[in-house]
């Protein structure tokens, strides 16, 4: 990229690189460590019009759903309260501010625009894209 005078990184990053989540610490470290190398390589490149950022999803309609309906739902419920097939899921949606899960095509427009040389100008940002569940 530098010898083609500029070009775009984009990294992977999660809501949990923003805000931890109960259990799952490790996950929570590597994808702030995402964000840390983002900013770091946007400050080193930025000389050579190469831009660096970050997306950090949400609750995105994917296969990680029915995953993380089944295992969340194991892991959380209790006793008094066991989660049924699509309970869990549809409680985390009740608390994003936009009431829906993400779509693949959401996610995909951000990386888009953030390819694209209307994102010439931004570098260095790690881009919730959760519905205004975590806002920075």
């Amino acid at each position: 990229m530098v010898r083609q005078g500029g070009g775009r990184l984009i990294n992977t990053s999660s809501g949990q690189g923003r805000q931890g989540f109960i259990y799952t610490p490790h996950y929570a470290a590597s994808k702030m460590g995402v964000i840390g190398i983002t900013q770091s390589l946007a400050l080193e490149l930025a000389r050579h019009n190469i831009t660096v950022n970050a997306f950090c999803p949400g609750i995105i309609e994917s296969e990680m759903w029915d995953y993380n309906d089944r295992v969340w739902g194991e892991i959380l419920g209790t006793e008094e309260k066991r989660y049924a097939k699509g309970e869990l899921m549809a409680e985390w949606v009740r608390n994003i501010p936009m009431r829906r899960a993400g779509k693949p095509s959401d996610v995909a427009g951000l990386v888009a625009f953030l390819a694209s040389d209307d994102a010439a100008y931004l570098t260095g940002q790690a881009i919730n894209i959760d519905g205004g569940l975590i806002m920075s």
